[in-house]
């Protein structure tokens, strides 16, 4: 499967540790994890910072064809801190990643076909991104379309909230910025059932939406709500687990068409992931072999944590 990832690549700084990182990265690093294909559209600067990421993403398997270099504006920085293992975010603005062209990405796009387009909001905040990312999203035809709402301190505004959800066929977000989606769609405090309906009421191309809510597990909603649990596990860095989530749900879902069976496994990568050092930490063996299982099989055991 070809997997196309759009946005930031940048450093997680946390208590004075680097850490690549940024959501659409850290996406792009595990479906490669998982098997796939995988390519970023980003934009670095020309500085060492942007030197590292670019060499980092290669091990970690992420196709670099579609990385930019930026002469005038800096890599990515976002510095971290960790209460409880829960990550807090100050994001430095006027990054490489603001300014991601389409030019040399949409010629070569459209020659080779993707399965998956992922997308969030951060990369949006500037008008040169957005724009690069509405133009390559008009020019192709992915088969699935997955927008990761990742919510971000001043980094978001209703009109990126509105075009995103215009433009996916997945919705993927979290129980805490459900308020906060409920409030830009309709102005009032919805319950998940009714948010979900509402969601889907008013952007119809969305065919699956997908609430994670930490050990709780996470909800899936295609006509019905359905909970899918999860299993608590002792947080040591909650970053990256909920990219690994995203991830391995699209892989499985899009090679079995099951949401709830996708829900089962990114459960327990995202946990897994939640008790690792940094977001793109090396999958232990039981979570190789169960998404090798269903590369192979298109079914698992669904319980090995």
């Amino acid at each position: 499967m070809k997997v196309l990832a759009f946005g930031e690549i940048l450093w997680d700084v946390i208590n004075g540790t680097e850490h690549l990182g940024g959501a659409p990265f850290n996406f792009a690093a595990h479906a490669a994890q998982c098997g796939n294909e995988s390519f970023i559209v980003s934009r670095l600067g020309s500085d060492f910072l942007g030197m590292r990421a670019f060499n980092l993403s290669k091990k970690h398997g992420v196709d670099v064809s579609f990385i930019q270099w930026d002469e005038i504006y800096p890599t990515g920085i976002v510095d971290v801190s960790l209460v409880n293992g829960q990550p807090d975010y100050i994001i430095r603005e006027n990054a490489a990643y603001d300014h991601i062209e389409s030019g040399p990405v949409l010629s070569a796009s459209t020659q080779q076909p993707f399965d998956v387009f992922y997308f969030g909001s951060l990369a949006q905040r500037n008008v040169i991104s957005s724009h690069a990312l509405f133009r390559i999203l008009s020019s192709n035809k992915f088969k699935h379309v997955f927008y990761d709402v990742n919510l971000r301190k001043n980094s978001y505004t209703e009109d990126i909230v509105r075009k995103s959800l215009a433009a996916c066929s997945i919705f993927k977000l979290n129980v805490d910025e459900v308020n906060v989606i409920s409030d830009i769609l309709t102005g009032n405090s919805l319950g998940l059932e009714e948010f979900c309906r509402c969601v889907k009421a008013l952007f119809p191309n969305v065919q699956l939406v997908v609430i994670t809510a930490s050990e709780k597990g996470c909800y899936i909603f295609d006509n019905n709500l359905i909970a899918v649990p999860g299993k608590a596990v002792k947080v040591r860095d909650a970053v990256g687990a909920g990219d690994a989530f995203s991830a391995s749900f699209m892989h499985v879902y899009a090679l079995t068409g099951d949401p709830v069976l996708a829900a089962q496994i990114a459960n327990q990568v995202g946990a897994f992931v939640a008790t690792q050092d940094g977001a793109i930490p090396s999958y232990s063996k039981e979570i190789t072999t169960l998404l090798e299982n269903v590369n192979k099989t298109h079914n698992a055991p669904l319980s090995i944590l």
